[in-house]
């Protein structure tokens, strides 16, 4: 599946997705077209597995467990935007403009990444409360969203990935602020 993977995304960063075609992936792949309908219906869904597999063998599982709120949280930020900074972006967008027109899109990006990555969130704070970084109780539920939305905010609206120091500033003067932690 990597051939095809890599395939695809090469597909997709040049034509677009409503320009890329399962002939044109499958031969970029060295394979036939039927191999890539037999798991995939159409190259959205392609797209879509390919950015979410990539991302999952890219950044880690969960959210770094370094011992430290701040680590954690930039760890997981640079690591996901660093990936950002090739042609998996494109990919992301395509996705992305797709899905104003693509209900079912959404909820598959919310069922197999926007919900992992949120209880992946709750589970780096829930360890930074329980090591005494910050306070224990109830976090607004706007705050765990802050990172990917600006993330996601550079990208659509200025063609963007942030760099790893506003990686540093949006967790040191955003982030932590925000969750209560004193520096």
């Amino acid at each position: 599946m990597d051939a095809v993977h890599q395939a695809a995304l090469v597909e997709i960063a040049e034509h677009g997705l409503r320009g890329a075609s399962m002939d044109g992936i499958a031969r970029r792949a060295g394979t036939g077209k039927a191999t890539l309908y037999r798991r995939w219906s159409n190259v959205r869904e392609l797209g879509l597995d390919v950015f979410l597999i990539t991302m999952a063998d890219a950044v880690p599982a969960s959210y770094p467990n370094t011992g430290s709120l701040r680590e954690d949280l930039l760890g997981s930020c640079q690591a996901f935007t660093r990936l950002l900074r090739g042609p998996l972006q494109i990919v992301l967008r395509e996705l992305i403009s797709e899905s104003a027109h693509d209900p079912q899109l959404v909820n598959e990006f919310q069922s197999r990444m926007g919900d992992p990555m949120h209880h992946e969130l709750v589970t780096v704070i829930q360890r930074a409360m329980a090591r005494g970084e910050i306070p224990t109780g109830p976090i607004d539920p706007l705050v765990l969203e802050l990172p990917d939305s600006i993330v996601l905010h550079r990208l659509l609206l200025r063609g963007e990935v942030i760099d790893d120091q506003t990686s540093v500033a949006l967790v040191d003067h955003i982030m932590l602020p925000l969750l209560g932690h004193p520096r």
